[in-house]
This record gives C-alpha cells, structure tokens and sequence, in this order.
C-alpha cells in the first residue's frame, strides 16, 4: 500500500487543502502574535510571542512566500512590535 492510500477521497482533499493554505494560516499567525505583543505585560510573554513570530516568519520563508527575508531578519533582531505590524502590513496587502 501507497503512503496516505488508506484515506478516503475526502480526507485527503482536506489534507491537501490543510498543506495549499499553509502560508495563510501563518500569516494569520503573525497577525495575532503582533496584536497580542502590543498588549503583552510581560517580558516572559512577550519572549514567547517572539519565539512565536520567529517560527512563523521561518515557515512563511520556507514556503516561498512572496517576501524579503532579510526584512524579516532585521525585524526579528530589532523586536520592534510597530516594524513587525509595518511587515505583517505588507505581507497582509502582498497576498
């Protein structure tokens, strides 16, 4: 038996859909974690949130996303919440 040849015809369409909508559902990842690093109290938080950001931009690369990744280095670096609302912005705006 194939790999993935005990799904049926519809478990693999949303299978397939799951991985063909990968980039947005980053994105859509960046998004929140941008809003919440604005209202984050604390440094734990905010270090998570970017952890988060840092992963989610990766993936975002990795899936050939239409973007500069050294912008996304920089942003990174600079943990600036207004440079990444500025990015995700763009990506938003670029789909």
């Amino acid at each position: 038996m194939t790999y993935g040849g005990h799904y049926g015809k519809k478990a693999k369409g949303a299978i397939n859909r799951f991985y063909e909508h990968a980039d947005t559902r980053h994105l859509a990842t960046l998004q929140e974690a941008a809003s919440e690093l604005y209202l984050a109290e604390s440094d734990k938080a905010r270090e998570k949130l970017w952890a988060k950001v840092d992963l989610a931009l990766g993936h975002l690369i990795q899936a050939k996303y239409p973007m500069n990744p050294a912008k996304a280095r920089t942003v990174l670096e600079a943990r600036d919440v207004k440079q990444l609302a500025a990015l995700v912005g763009e990506l938003a705006a670029g789909r």
